[in-house]
């Protein structure tokens, strides 16, 4: 019986092989994400959208978290779309959303190439390699890993 469904991205963005590492790229993907909480502000009519991110919250100065909040049942309950979305939602894995807000929001540039991995426990179930263009038609132009910033 699957108890927990883990999607990992180990590499998405430009410049940098890891998310861990020198504090310049971490403050500036801090920087970038804590944009999302204003995607409603930045992004008002994104059509079939209904979710937001909560605010960012910093664990210590290498690690913070977001949270996808959906928001596809609190439209007026006439809504026929809320439905739909409810389910988009439900269905569709996170990183997914997270990515394209990544550059829609946050102007981060992408990998042209992303792995994604499905694991189950520490079993690998599927292993998928997208382009940046079945995420988001264009990318950011902001590079965490540039080395004459970082530090």
């Amino acid at each position: 019986m699957l108890q927990e469904l883990v999607i990992k991205v180990p590499a998405p963005f430009v410049g940098r092989t890891d998310i861990e590492g020198p504090p310049g790229p971490m403050r500036r993907l801090q920087s970038r994400l804590e944009l999302f909480r204003q995607k409603r502000t930045l992004i008002p009519d994104a059509p079939g959208e209904a979710y937001s991110w909560t605010d960012l919250i910093p664990l210590n100065d290498e690690l913070f978290i977001l949270a996808f909040r959906d928001e596809s049942l609190t439209d007026a309950p006439d809504d026929v779309d809320s439905e739909s979305r409810y389910i988009v939602n439900l269905v569709r894995p996170l990183v997914f959303p997270f990515l394209k807000d990544c550059v829609r929001i946050g102007e981060l540039a992408l990998r042209d190439n992303i792995v994604l991995a499905v694991l189950d426990n520490s079993r690998v179930m599927a292993e998928l390699e997208l382009h940046r263009a079945q995420i988001v038609p264009r990318n950011g132009s902001i590079v965490l890993g540039d080395s004459a910033r970082d530090g």
